[in-house]
């Protein structure tokens, strides 16, 4: 189990209720099957790590096997991925959302690009080509619009329908529903209601959001409340985009938050083939590609 995959159990129970602690009897029980399913999938790759440390490139298949089949991805991603250039995906990404954003918001404004560690902190130019997550963001606190790429095999596995049925019963969104496109990608779009989460009294910068759930939502003083649209797609076994727009309202009826973007436009931007990035390498400098390959970097 990697440092990333227990941070993403992490914020996935803060983000699904408040008080962050004790966890509830249903998180413990899904953690656990996701975290077993995790160990026996790490304890595999970092034997084949440790059996070819030192190695370039050494395939794990046969190259006539390796490509999109194996990644999951669909042949426009693998083709980005081969041109992937980590310095250059400030602008890529600006340019391939900004379009789409600008046509429900013409004074969209400037973008602001985010690379950020296993611990979803910010990390400096010189180490983007180990980040785990990318995002831009536009947009203000009152009314934004955030897109992000990133892998997270916890958040990819599993049951996309029954994903939704979940959220719907706990009421952790107001909507949620699964399509599929042509190209394989899994689409989740999602209206969830949100508030500021605060850790002993204090905002994390870095992870300021928690999920209201439904039942609390007229409990919830308004001036911390939001409405977001979320679309998740799942791309492959570990890789997901998120594309978002969040609303500060006036009124507890999501009907009157003023989205502006539309479900169709967050996810086209989504699924866009060039929205993807490799998996970061870990601690030894070794990492998944996607032809499932093992690269370790000699350091």
């Amino acid at each position: 189990m990697t440092h990333h995959d227990l941070s993403t159990l992490l914020r996935d129970h803060v983000s699904h209720d408040e008080p962050p602690v004790p966890l509830a009897t249903r998180a413990i029980a899904g953690g656990r099957r996701r975290i077993r399913t995790r160990r026996l999938a790490a304890t595999g790759g970092t034997l084949a790590a440790l059996a070819l440390a030192g190695a370039v490139a050494v395939p794990l298949l046969p190259e006539d096997d390796a490509g999109s089949r194996d990644s999951g991805m669909d042949p426009a991603s693998v083709d980005a991925l081969e041109e992937y250039d980590a310095l250059r995906m400030p602008e890529l990404m600006d340019e391939h959302t900004r379009p789409v954003l600008e046509r429900s918001v013409p004074d969209l404004g400037p973008s602001t690009f985010t690379a950020r560690d296993d611990q979803w902190t910010p990390i400096p130019r010189r180490h983007w080509d180990k980040a785990s997550q990318l995002s831009v963001s536009y947009g203000t606190r009152e009314h934004e619009w955030v897109v992000s790429i990133g892998h997270a095999r916890g958040e990819a596995e599993g049951g996309a329908e029954e994903y939704c049925a979940s959220e719907l019963t706990g009421g952790y969104a107001l909507e949620c529903t699964v399509e599929r496109t042509a190209d394989g990608d899994v689409v989740i779009k999602q209206l969830t209601a949100l508030t500021i989460h605060r850790t002993f009294g204090r905002v994390d910068p870095n992870m300021p959001w928690g999920i209201v759930r439904v039942d609390r939502i007229p409990s919830t003083r308004l001036d911390e409340l939001w409405f977001e649209h979320r679309v998740k797609v799942i791309k492959s076994e570990t890789l997901l985009t998120y594309v978002k727009e969040r609303v500060k309202v006036t009124d507890r009826d999501p009907a009157t938050a003023g989205f502006q973007t539309s479900y169709d436009d967050l996810a086209e931007i989504g699924t866009d083939p060039t929205m993807v990035m490799p998996p970061p390498p870990d601690e030894n400098g070794c990492g998944w590609t996607w032809r499932m390959e093992v690269r370790c970097i000699r350091r």
